[in-house]
């Protein structure tokens, strides 16, 4: 079997049946994929039920119900029963445009032999409005090791799990995982992809819509746990920097310079958690990567703090951003 297709699911009833049916509609050799819902502990008393409905339905399909445990525990069981050569990641509530997606996807593996496999995504608002992200600014396939300065610095490794294609080995051999317990999990995840993987290639075609502004996503809103997470995660994921190679190294300190100065707009309201400023403090170094961030909005943020100041900063970027955006 080629690929697993882990799809998490909590209280998204209105949203799983487009999801599922959009992946398993695919031109490809339905024996040759399977996608697993994971039920983490819904709770609207309607998406549990849902999810064996469409298991029932589609012979590719088959239902996990567990414990409610968060987005990584129920990506972890995804991958702990997953049976393919790769694994992709979808949430519920978001979903394929592209039929002929794993047909793609798999020829772009067997050209390129990946390990991971980076594709292009829509920013979706709803049926008349989307904005594509792609990434046509480094080459499309090559050595991570190579490489990995041009695409952290152009966004191209980022956080995000659902527009990643990953040989399942490096789960296996390699334990990579999804920290339990953390918000913005993918965050730490994506630095360890970054360490373990070899060979990387590129896939600029329709694909993954990604649900923008959903009433209820954890994703849209940035809490005081959300902030920590991110800090924590960056915490963990320079220990032992030293132990890299000089371009890893500096791959890496890019990396969690992008994720430092994402949070620094919402700190604000959370100045009073000492935990927080503590790390806050600790990380400041990392300011001085901004001038590789290709980004004009994570580059402009970290230029205005090294000039006024961290703790000036946090009170007036809310609202320096704000002005930015209207220009």
């Amino acid at each position: 079997m080629k690929f697993s297709i882990v799809v998490a699911a909590y209280n998204v009833a209105d949203y799983l049946s487009e999801c599922i049916t959009s992946l398993a509609n695919q031109k490809f050799q339905s024996s040759d994929y399977e996608i697993l819902i994971i039920d983490d502990g819904s709770t609207d008393g309607v998406t549990g039920e849902l999810c064996d409905k469409l298991a029932s339905k589609y012979k590719m399909v088959r239902t996990i119900h567990q414990d409610n445990g968060g987005l990584s525990a129920a990506r972890n069981t995804g991958i702990k029963h997953s049976k393919g050569e790769f694994i992709l990641f979808v949430d519920g509530d978001d979903f394929w445009s592209n039929l002929e997606f794993l047909d793609n996807l798999s020829r772009n593996i067997d050209t390129y032999k990946s390990d991971v496999v980076i594709f292009s995504y829509d920013k979706y608002y709803g049926k008349d409005e989307s904005v594509r992200i792609d990434f046509n600014s480094v080459p499309e396939s090559g050595n991570i090791e190579e490489n990995v300065i041009d695409l952290v610095r152009n966004s191209v490794l980022t956080a995000p799990a659902w527009n990643k294609c990953i040989r399942r080995n490096l789960f296996v051999e390699e334990t990579l995982d999804f920290p339990v317990g953390f918000l913005s999990e993918d965050c730490l995840y994506c630095s360890y992809l970054l360490k373990l993987t070899a060979k990387y290639s590129i896939l600029n075609i329709e694909s993954y819509k990604y649900r923008q502004n959903r009433i209820g996503s954890i994703t849209n809103v940035v809490k005081e746990k959300n902030v920590y997470d991110i800090l924590k995660s960056i915490d963990i994921g320079l220990t032992n920097i030293g132990e890299y190679k000089n371009n890893v190294r500096k791959a890496i300190n890019i990396y969690f310079a992008i994720s430092y100065i994402s949070v620094l707009p919402y700190v604000s309201q959370y100045i009073s958690n000492s935990e927080i400023m503590y790390l806050l403090k600790k990380y400041k170094y990392l300011l001085k990567f901004s001038n590789e961030i290709k980004n004009r909005s994570f580059n402009l943020t970290g230029k205005i703090t090294r000039i006024l100041g961290l703790r000036l900063s946090i009170i007036l970027l809310p609202k320096l951003l704000r002005i930015y955006k209207t220009m």
